[in-house]
Protein backbone atom coordinates (compact mmCIF):
# COMPACT_ATOMS: atom_id res chain seq x y z
CA UNK A 1 0.00 0.00 0.00
CA UNK A 2 1.44 3.34 -0.90
CA UNK A 3 2.02 5.61 2.08
CA UNK A 4 0.54 8.73 0.55
CA UNK A 5 -2.96 9.39 1.82
CA UNK A 6 -3.28 6.49 4.27
CA UNK A 7 -3.50 8.63 7.38
CA UNK A 8 -5.98 11.03 5.86
CA UNK A 9 -8.13 8.13 4.75
CA UNK A 10 -8.06 6.40 8.13
CA UNK A 11 -8.76 9.58 10.03
CA UNK A 12 -11.76 10.23 7.81
CA UNK A 13 -13.28 6.80 8.14
CA UNK A 14 -12.52 6.71 11.83
CA UNK A 15 -14.45 9.88 12.38
CA UNK A 16 -17.43 8.66 10.35
CA UNK A 17 -14.34 3.75 14.11
CA UNK A 18 -5.11 -14.30 13.94
CA UNK A 19 -2.50 -15.38 15.20
CA UNK A 20 -4.43 -12.61 15.20
CA UNK A 21 -5.36 -15.66 13.86
CA UNK A 22 -2.20 -22.14 18.36
CA UNK A 23 0.85 -20.85 19.67
CA UNK A 24 1.28 -22.06 23.25
CA UNK A 25 3.34 -20.37 25.92
CA UNK A 26 6.97 -21.22 25.39
CA UNK A 27 7.12 -22.13 29.05
CA UNK A 28 3.92 -24.12 29.11
CA UNK A 29 2.75 -21.79 31.89
CA UNK A 30 -0.83 -20.71 32.25
CA UNK A 31 -1.56 -17.11 33.09
CA UNK A 32 -2.29 -18.00 36.69
CA UNK A 33 0.87 -20.03 37.20
CA UNK A 34 2.91 -17.19 35.76
CA UNK A 35 1.14 -14.75 38.01
CA UNK A 36 1.81 -16.92 41.07
CA UNK A 37 5.46 -17.26 40.07
CA UNK A 38 5.80 -13.49 40.00
CA UNK A 39 4.09 -13.15 43.36
CA UNK A 40 5.91 -16.04 44.95
CA UNK A 41 9.45 -14.84 44.72
CA UNK A 42 10.21 -15.54 41.06
CA UNK A 43 9.14 -12.05 40.02
CA UNK A 44 12.59 -10.54 40.62
CA UNK A 45 14.04 -12.37 37.62
CA UNK A 46 13.65 -10.84 34.13
CA UNK A 47 10.20 -11.78 32.85
CA UNK A 48 7.45 -10.85 30.41
CA UNK A 49 3.84 -12.00 30.44
CA UNK A 50 2.05 -11.54 27.11
CA UNK A 51 -1.65 -11.93 26.26
CA UNK A 52 -2.14 -12.05 22.51
CA UNK A 53 -3.79 -13.58 19.48
CA UNK A 54 -2.53 -17.07 18.59
CA UNK A 55 0.42 -17.40 16.21
CA UNK A 56 0.94 -13.65 16.21
CA UNK A 57 4.65 -13.25 17.01
CA UNK A 58 7.54 -14.76 15.12
CA UNK A 59 9.11 -17.52 17.22
CA UNK A 60 12.66 -16.50 16.31
CA UNK A 61 11.89 -12.99 17.52
CA UNK A 62 10.63 -14.37 20.83
CA UNK A 63 13.80 -16.43 21.18
CA UNK A 64 15.96 -13.41 20.39
CA UNK A 65 14.10 -11.24 22.91
CA UNK A 66 14.49 -13.83 25.67
CA UNK A 67 18.19 -14.21 24.89
CA UNK A 68 18.84 -10.48 24.72
CA UNK A 69 17.09 -9.72 28.02
CA UNK A 70 18.10 -12.91 29.82
CA UNK A 71 14.54 -14.20 30.25
CA UNK A 72 14.22 -17.91 31.01
CA UNK A 73 11.56 -20.04 29.35
CA UNK A 74 9.76 -20.25 32.69
CA UNK A 75 9.56 -16.47 32.91
CA UNK A 76 8.16 -15.81 29.45
CA UNK A 77 4.43 -16.43 29.13
CA UNK A 78 2.36 -16.26 25.96
CA UNK A 79 -1.33 -16.80 26.61
CA UNK A 80 -3.91 -16.39 23.86
CA UNK A 81 -7.43 -15.13 23.27
CA UNK A 82 -9.64 -15.71 20.19
CA UNK A 83 -11.37 -12.33 20.13
CA UNK A 84 -11.28 -8.79 21.46
CA UNK A 85 -14.47 -9.56 23.36
CA UNK A 86 -12.78 -12.33 25.32
CA UNK A 87 -9.78 -10.09 26.05
CA UNK A 88 -12.10 -7.38 27.37
CA UNK A 89 -14.09 -9.85 29.47
CA UNK A 90 -10.92 -11.32 30.94
CA UNK A 91 -9.72 -7.88 32.01
CA UNK A 92 -13.13 -7.06 33.46
CA UNK A 93 -12.85 -10.31 35.40
CA UNK A 94 -9.70 -9.12 37.15
CA UNK A 95 -6.84 -10.17 34.87
CA UNK A 96 -5.07 -6.82 35.19
CA UNK A 97 -1.83 -7.30 37.08
CA UNK A 98 -1.38 -10.76 35.54
CA UNK A 99 -0.07 -9.62 32.15
CA UNK A 100 2.35 -6.98 30.92
CA UNK A 101 1.25 -6.44 27.34
CA UNK A 102 -1.48 -7.40 24.92
CA UNK A 103 -2.53 -6.60 21.39
CA UNK A 104 -6.15 -5.46 20.94
CA UNK A 105 -7.60 -4.18 17.71
CA UNK A 106 -7.28 -0.40 17.64
CA UNK A 107 -10.93 0.57 18.07
CA UNK A 108 -10.97 -1.17 21.46
CA UNK A 109 -8.40 1.29 22.83
CA UNK A 110 -10.95 3.91 24.02
CA UNK A 111 -12.97 1.32 25.95
CA UNK A 112 -9.82 -0.13 27.52
CA UNK A 113 -8.72 3.35 28.56
CA UNK A 114 -12.15 4.20 29.93
CA UNK A 115 -12.17 1.03 32.05
CA UNK A 116 -8.71 1.89 33.40
CA UNK A 117 -7.07 -1.18 31.90
CA UNK A 118 -4.10 0.53 30.19
CA UNK A 119 -0.89 2.24 31.24
CA UNK A 120 0.37 5.25 29.32
CA UNK A 121 3.45 4.42 27.29
CA UNK A 122 6.70 6.16 28.22
CA UNK A 123 7.87 7.00 24.70
CA UNK A 124 11.37 7.89 25.92
CA UNK A 125 11.79 4.13 26.37
CA UNK A 126 10.51 3.28 22.89
CA UNK A 127 12.80 5.20 20.51
CA UNK A 128 12.01 2.83 17.64
CA UNK A 129 8.52 4.32 17.53
CA UNK A 130 10.14 6.93 15.29
CA UNK A 131 9.89 4.43 12.44
CA UNK A 132 6.08 4.39 12.49
CA UNK A 133 4.69 6.25 9.50
CA UNK A 134 3.10 9.49 10.81
CA UNK A 135 -0.07 8.66 8.95
CA UNK A 136 -0.68 5.80 11.39
CA UNK A 137 -0.48 8.18 14.37
CA UNK A 138 -2.99 10.52 15.96
CA UNK A 139 -5.99 8.50 14.80
CA UNK A 140 -9.34 8.61 16.52
CA UNK A 141 -8.78 5.64 18.83
CA UNK A 142 -5.79 7.36 20.50
CA UNK A 143 -5.60 10.94 19.20
CA UNK A 144 -2.69 11.92 21.44
CA UNK A 145 -0.77 8.66 20.95
CA UNK A 146 -0.63 7.95 24.66
CA UNK A 147 -1.67 4.33 25.00
CA UNK A 148 -0.88 2.25 21.93
CA UNK A 149 1.88 1.42 19.47
CA UNK A 150 0.67 0.23 16.03
CA UNK A 151 1.54 -3.41 15.40
CA UNK A 152 0.21 -4.17 11.95
CA UNK A 153 -2.88 -3.80 9.81
CA UNK A 154 -4.92 -5.72 7.30
CA UNK A 155 -8.31 -6.51 5.86
CA UNK A 156 -11.14 -8.97 6.32
CA UNK A 157 -12.05 -10.87 3.18
CA UNK A 158 -13.16 -14.03 1.43
CA UNK A 159 -10.87 -17.06 1.15
CA UNK A 160 -11.56 -20.01 -1.10
CA UNK A 161 -10.08 -23.11 -2.65
CA UNK A 162 -10.76 -22.34 -6.30
CA UNK A 163 -10.41 -25.91 -7.53
CA UNK A 164 -13.59 -26.59 -5.56
CA UNK A 165 -15.24 -23.17 -5.45
CA UNK A 166 -15.49 -22.45 -9.16
CA UNK A 167 -17.79 -19.42 -8.99
CA UNK A 168 -16.40 -15.95 -9.62
CA UNK A 169 -16.76 -14.70 -6.04
CA UNK A 170 -16.09 -10.98 -5.86
CA UNK A 171 -18.50 -9.62 -3.24
CA UNK A 172 -20.03 -10.43 0.13
CA UNK A 173 -23.31 -10.84 -1.72
CA UNK A 174 -21.66 -13.56 -3.81
CA UNK A 175 -20.42 -15.17 -0.60
CA UNK A 176 -23.93 -15.45 0.84
CA UNK A 177 -25.38 -16.58 -2.49
CA UNK A 178 -23.05 -19.58 -2.86
CA UNK A 179 -22.83 -20.57 0.82
CA UNK A 180 -25.56 -23.26 0.64
CA UNK A 181 -23.67 -25.04 -2.15
CA UNK A 182 -20.68 -25.47 0.17
CA UNK A 183 -22.64 -26.26 3.30
CA UNK A 184 -20.49 -27.65 6.12
CA UNK A 185 -17.31 -26.50 4.40
CA UNK A 186 -17.24 -22.83 5.46
CA UNK A 187 -14.93 -21.47 8.16
CA UNK A 188 -15.41 -18.05 9.73
CA UNK A 189 -13.29 -16.06 12.18
CA UNK A 190 -14.69 -15.90 15.70
CA UNK A 191 -14.89 -12.10 15.73
CA UNK A 192 -18.20 -10.20 15.71
CA UNK A 193 -16.88 -7.03 14.11
CA UNK A 194 -15.42 -8.97 11.20
CA UNK A 195 -18.47 -11.19 10.78
CA UNK A 196 -20.98 -8.31 10.82
CA UNK A 197 -18.96 -6.78 7.99
CA UNK A 198 -20.22 -9.42 5.55
CA UNK A 199 -24.01 -8.98 5.81
CA UNK A 200 -23.95 -5.23 6.34
CA UNK A 201 -21.71 -4.60 3.34
CA UNK A 202 -23.70 -7.08 1.24
CA UNK A 203 -26.77 -4.99 2.05
CA UNK A 204 -25.01 -1.74 1.22
CA UNK A 205 -24.76 -0.46 4.80
CA UNK A 206 -21.89 0.71 6.99
CA UNK A 207 -20.19 -2.16 8.76
CA UNK A 208 -20.54 -0.04 11.91
CA UNK A 209 -24.32 0.21 11.68
CA UNK A 210 -26.35 0.17 14.90
CA UNK A 211 -29.61 0.99 13.10
CA UNK A 212 -32.11 -1.66 14.26
CA UNK A 213 -33.75 -2.07 10.85
CA UNK A 214 -30.37 -2.62 9.17
CA UNK A 215 -29.20 -5.02 11.86
CA UNK A 216 -32.38 -7.06 11.54
CA UNK A 217 -31.68 -7.48 7.83
CA UNK A 218 -28.12 -8.51 8.71
CA UNK A 219 -29.53 -11.01 11.23
CA UNK A 220 -31.57 -12.62 8.46
CA UNK A 221 -28.49 -13.13 6.29
CA UNK A 222 -26.41 -14.45 9.19
CA UNK A 223 -29.09 -16.88 10.33
CA UNK A 224 -29.37 -18.14 6.77
CA UNK A 225 -25.61 -18.68 6.73
CA UNK A 226 -25.21 -20.27 10.18
CA UNK A 227 -26.41 -23.83 9.32
CA UNK A 228 -23.79 -24.05 6.57
CA UNK A 229 -20.80 -23.04 8.72
CA UNK A 230 -18.29 -25.70 9.75
CA UNK A 231 -16.77 -23.69 12.57
CA UNK A 232 -15.89 -20.32 14.03
CA UNK A 233 -12.11 -20.32 14.22
CA UNK A 234 -9.82 -17.33 14.63
CA UNK A 235 -6.69 -19.29 15.51
CA UNK A 236 -6.14 -21.96 12.84
CA UNK A 237 -8.71 -21.38 10.11
CA UNK A 238 -6.06 -22.13 7.49
CA UNK A 239 -5.85 -25.76 8.60
CA UNK A 240 -9.33 -26.85 7.41
CA UNK A 241 -8.76 -24.76 4.29
CA UNK A 242 -5.53 -26.68 3.69
CA UNK A 243 -7.16 -30.09 3.97
CA UNK A 244 -10.26 -28.95 2.03
CA UNK A 245 -12.46 -29.73 5.01
CA UNK A 246 -13.33 -26.08 4.42
CA UNK A 247 -13.23 -24.55 0.96
CA UNK A 248 -14.79 -21.15 1.64
CA UNK A 249 -14.00 -18.73 4.44
CA UNK A 250 -14.49 -15.33 5.99
CA UNK A 251 -10.93 -14.78 7.16
CA UNK A 252 -7.92 -12.54 7.43
CA UNK A 253 -4.84 -12.94 5.24
CA UNK A 254 -2.67 -14.52 7.95
CA UNK A 255 -2.22 -18.23 7.25
CA UNK A 256 -3.97 -17.95 3.90
CA UNK A 257 -0.81 -16.52 2.35
CA UNK A 258 1.01 -19.72 3.29
CA UNK A 259 -1.54 -21.78 1.39
CA UNK A 260 -1.25 -19.51 -1.65
CA UNK A 261 2.55 -19.90 -1.71
CA UNK A 262 2.47 -23.71 -1.24
CA UNK A 263 2.31 -25.52 -4.61
CA UNK A 264 -0.04 -28.15 -3.14
CA UNK A 265 -2.60 -25.48 -2.13
CA UNK A 266 -1.76 -22.75 -4.64
CA UNK A 267 -5.36 -22.69 -5.86
CA UNK A 268 -6.19 -20.82 -2.63
CA UNK A 269 -7.40 -17.30 -3.24
CA UNK A 270 -8.06 -14.28 -1.00
CA UNK A 271 -10.48 -11.61 -2.19
CA UNK A 272 -11.09 -8.09 -0.89
CA UNK A 273 -14.83 -7.85 -1.61
CA UNK A 274 -15.89 -5.25 -4.13
CA UNK A 275 -18.89 -4.23 -2.01
CA UNK A 276 -16.50 -3.08 0.71
CA UNK A 277 -14.87 -4.53 3.78
CA UNK A 278 -13.18 -3.89 7.09
CA UNK A 279 -9.80 -2.24 7.53
CA UNK A 280 -8.33 -3.15 10.92
CA UNK A 281 -5.20 -2.26 12.87
CA UNK A 282 -3.86 -4.15 15.86
CA UNK A 283 -1.88 -2.29 18.49
CA UNK A 284 0.53 -3.07 21.30
CA UNK A 285 -0.60 -1.79 24.70
CA UNK A 286 0.74 -2.07 28.25
CA UNK A 287 -1.80 -3.32 30.76
CA UNK A 288 -2.50 -1.51 34.01
CA UNK A 289 -0.48 -2.91 36.87
CA UNK A 290 1.93 -4.68 34.51
CA UNK A 291 4.18 -6.75 36.80
CA UNK A 292 7.19 -6.09 34.54
CA UNK A 293 6.67 -2.55 33.32
CA UNK A 294 10.26 -1.95 32.24
CA UNK A 295 10.34 -5.20 30.27
CA UNK A 296 7.06 -4.27 28.61
CA UNK A 297 8.67 -1.12 27.27
CA UNK A 298 11.69 -3.17 26.19
CA UNK A 299 9.37 -5.38 24.16
CA UNK A 300 7.68 -2.45 22.42
CA UNK A 301 11.03 -1.04 21.40
CA UNK A 302 12.46 -4.42 20.40
CA UNK A 303 9.54 -5.44 18.19
CA UNK A 304 9.89 -2.28 16.10
CA UNK A 305 13.58 -2.66 15.36
CA UNK A 306 13.38 -2.61 11.55
CA UNK A 307 14.82 -6.08 10.91
CA UNK A 308 12.81 -7.59 13.76
CA UNK A 309 9.63 -5.94 12.49
CA UNK A 310 10.32 -7.14 8.94
CA UNK A 311 10.44 -10.69 10.24
CA UNK A 312 7.04 -10.12 11.87
CA UNK A 313 5.53 -9.10 8.53
CA UNK A 314 7.06 -12.07 6.72
CA UNK A 315 5.77 -14.46 9.40
CA UNK A 316 2.27 -13.09 9.94
CA UNK A 317 1.49 -11.74 6.45
CA UNK A 318 0.05 -8.48 7.72
CA UNK A 319 1.26 -5.07 6.60
CA UNK A 320 3.65 -3.16 8.85
CA UNK A 321 3.24 0.55 9.70
CA UNK A 322 7.03 0.70 10.18
CA UNK A 323 8.58 2.43 7.16
CA UNK A 324 12.16 1.42 7.91
CA UNK A 325 11.19 -2.25 8.20
CA UNK A 326 10.05 -2.29 4.58
CA UNK A 327 13.70 -2.12 3.52
CA UNK A 328 14.17 -5.63 4.94
CA UNK A 329 10.95 -7.27 3.75
CA UNK A 330 10.98 -9.69 0.85
CA UNK A 331 10.02 -7.65 -2.24
CA UNK A 332 7.51 -10.32 -3.20
CA UNK A 333 5.63 -9.68 0.05
CA UNK A 334 5.74 -5.93 -0.43
CA UNK A 335 4.24 -6.49 -3.88
CA UNK A 336 1.50 -8.81 -2.56
CA UNK A 337 -1.69 -6.77 -2.87
CA UNK A 338 -3.56 -8.94 -0.37
CA UNK A 339 -1.09 -7.81 2.31
CA UNK A 340 -0.03 -4.31 1.24
CA UNK A 341 -3.33 -3.12 -0.20
CA UNK A 342 -2.91 -0.96 -3.33
CA UNK A 343 -3.50 2.74 -2.92
CA UNK A 344 -6.25 2.69 -5.52
CA UNK A 345 -8.23 0.31 -3.32
CA UNK A 346 -7.82 2.65 -0.36
CA UNK A 347 -8.80 5.63 -2.46
CA UNK A 348 -11.85 3.80 -3.78
CA UNK A 349 -13.52 3.96 -0.38
CA UNK A 350 -13.94 0.18 -0.21
CA UNK A 351 -12.13 -0.05 3.13
CA UNK A 352 -14.00 1.09 6.23
CA UNK A 353 -12.45 1.25 9.68
CA UNK A 354 -14.40 -0.03 12.65
CA UNK A 355 -15.98 2.16 15.30
CA UNK A 356 -16.43 1.06 18.88
CA UNK A 357 -19.87 -0.51 18.36
CA UNK A 358 -19.09 -3.98 19.69
CA UNK A 359 -21.05 -3.43 22.91
CA UNK A 360 -24.27 -2.45 21.12
CA UNK A 361 -26.98 -4.68 22.72
CA UNK A 362 -28.68 -5.66 19.47
CA UNK A 363 -25.40 -6.59 17.79
CA UNK A 364 -24.52 -8.68 20.84
CA UNK A 365 -27.90 -10.42 20.75
CA UNK A 366 -27.59 -11.24 17.04
CA UNK A 367 -24.03 -12.49 17.50
CA UNK A 368 -25.03 -14.89 20.27
CA UNK A 369 -27.93 -16.19 18.20
CA UNK A 370 -25.61 -16.70 15.22
CA UNK A 371 -23.00 -18.53 17.30
CA UNK A 372 -25.58 -20.84 18.84
CA UNK A 373 -26.92 -21.73 15.37
CA UNK A 374 -23.60 -22.71 13.77
CA UNK A 375 -23.84 -26.02 11.96
CA UNK A 376 -27.63 -26.14 12.06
Amino acid sequence: MADQGIGEHLQHIGETRVSRRGFLAASGFTAMSAYLAACGGGGSAPALFMYNWADYVDLDNIAEFKKRFNISDANFTYDTYPSNEELFAKLQGGATGQYDICCPTAEWTPALVEEGFLEKIDWSKVPNAKYINPQFKGLWWDPNDEYQLPKDWGTTGISMRTKVVTEDVRTWKDFFDIAPKYSGRIVIVDSPGDVFTAPLKALGYSLNSVVPEELEQARELLMGLAPHVLALNSDTYEEPMKTEEAVLGLTWTGGIDELISDPSTADTKYVIPEDGTLYWMDTWVILKGAPHLEMAHNWLNFIHEPEIQARETETNAYATPNDEAKKYIDPAILADTTIFVPQEVVDSGLLEAAKDVSLDPLRQEIWEQFKSSIGG
